[in-house]
Order: C-alpha cells, then sequence, then structure tokens
C-alpha cells in the first residue's frame, strides 16, 4: 500500500444575499480506489454538484444562505475530508449549518432524497417533532421535482462526508437513485465514465441545484439550529 500524501478538500460557494453566515453545503468526494475511473464512485457527484453551483451562478440567483460545494478528499481510506471540514469549525458555524446534502451512491437515474436528523429515528412509534416540520418542508420541495420523476422523500438518509456535521445536529440528504448496477461497477474495473447515462446525469444536477437553492433561500431553517 502507498503512503499517505497531503490532499485538501475543494470548496466554491455562493455568498447568501441575507444571511450569509447561515450555509447549505452540498458535494461528494473526488477521491476513488486505483481500478477503474471511479466515476459512479464519486467523480460524478463532484462535477454534479459543480454544474449545479454553476447554473445558479450563471441564471443571476442568489439565496439568502450561503450555498457551498464542496469536494471531498479522502473519504474511501480515512474520511479525513469530511472530518477536516467539521473540526475546522467553529461550534457556533457548525450550528449556522442549515443543511447537508451528499451524493454518493452513483448516477443512476435520481429518484429523490433521503432525510436524515441525529439522534431521531425517523420511523419510530412516536415522531419526533422536529423532524416532521423538517420533513413536511421537504416535501413540499419534492413537489417541484415531480415533473422530472425525482421528487421522492424518504426517512432516513445522508452520508460518510457529512456524517461529522450530522452527528453534531445538521440535518442531512442523501441524494437516492435508482440503484440498479450501482454495486456492479462499485470499486471495480467497470466503474467508468460509459456507464453514466446524460440524462440521468442531467437530473442529477438538477435535483441538486433545486434543493440546496431552495433550502438555502427558504425564510425560515429546514429544521431550528441546534
Amino acid at each position: 500500500m502507498l503512503p499517505d500524501v497531503e490532499s485538501f478538500n475543494v470548496i466554491a460557494e455562493i455568498p447568501g444575499s441575507e444571511r450569509p453566515e447561515e450555509v447549505v453545503v452540498m458535494g461528494g468526494h473526488y477521491d476513488s480506489w486505483d481500478v477503474g475511473e471511479g466515476v459512479h464512485d464519486d467523480g460524478a457527484a463532484c462535477i454534479a454538484a459543480w454544474q449545479a453551483l454553476r447554473l445558479i451562478d450563471r441564471l443571476g440567483l442568489q439565496p439568502r444562505r450561503t450555498l457551498r460545494v464542496v469536494l471531498w478528499t479522502n473519504e474511501e481510506n480515512g474520511l479525513r475530508g469530511g472530518r477536516a471540514y467539521h473540526e475546522a469549525l467553529s461550534d457556533e458555524q457548525v450550528a449556522a449549518h442549515v443543511a447537508a446534502i451528499e451524493m454518493d451512491g452513483g448516477c443512476e437515474r435520481p429518484v429523490g432524497f433521503g432525510y436524515g436528523l441525529s439522534g431521531v429515528d425517523p420511523r419510530a412509534d412516536e415522531p419526533d417533532p422536529v423532524y416532521e416540520a423538517g420533513l413536511a418542508k421537504l416535501l413540499q420541495i419534492g413537489k417541484l421535482l415531480e415533473a422530472i420523476d425525482a421528487g421522492d422523500i424518504q426517512r432516513g438518509g445522508g452520508g460518510a462526508d457529512i456524517g461529522p456535521l450530522m452527528r453534531s445536529g445538521v440535518p442531512g440528504l442523501g441524494l437516492r437513485t435508482v440503484g440498479e448496477h450501482y454495486f456492479d461497477w462499485h470499486h471495480t474495473d467497470a466503474d467508468t465514465l460509459d456507464k453514466v447515462d446524460p440524462q440521468a446525469f442531467r437530473k442529477a444536477i438538477a435535483l441538486l441545484g433545486v434543493m440546496g437553492y431552495v433550502l438555502a433561500d427558504m425564510p425560515e431553517r429546514l429544521v431550528p439550529a441546534n
């Protein structure tokens, strides 16, 4: 095994127009296994998040809160990128993160998002009122994505890179796909660019763009600050 080397997260953002200190973060990890091309795991997610931010910027839109894309490093053998991002923040800055969105399940046809909140069992017999209030908002946002058959919001979700933020109380969302072939390609020589359907990729950009923008722009936070 080769020794570890220094690497960095890559960050881009659109500063918020009214509450720039509050942040919605989204992205994927740019490292991959040393087989294939790392397209589904997780290069396509990085480009989709980047293009979503670029599209919002080109449309001249500026949400109330800062919308930030992070391309995480070192997910595959240490999660150091997600941990380093979290550790660089003060408690106040962590609390100012309104939501964290991750795409790390391949780039097959997207169907929606899964929603998670630390310390909450989303399927418990006794519903958590904070979680349920956030879910109700997400279901409304999901309606904006029904036209491309990608507005399904499921209980439970998140991601490895946003895990440190989620454990500190930040709501997490994981982009969900049909998942028909992901584990046929995952961590193998078969994870190559030809496996990406351009239409599915464009839909992933749309999902990240819509969800990221609306969460950053709506008047209220998804859930109250922790």
